[in-house]
């Protein structure tokens, strides 16, 4: 899952994970750290 347009990932596994996200991150901007993908370059 990507959220626009900050560009984040997530890897959200159980639908209370995505719940997660919603709320903090698409409503009100918070970063939900322990779902977010990091990619080596």
């Amino acid at each position: 899952m990507v959220i626009y347009p900050e560009g984040i990932w997530y890897g959200p596994t159980t639908a209370d994970d995505v719940d997660e996200i919603i709320e903090p991150h698409v409503k009100q901007g918070k970063l939900v750290e322990r779902l977010v993908m990091v990619f080596a370059k």
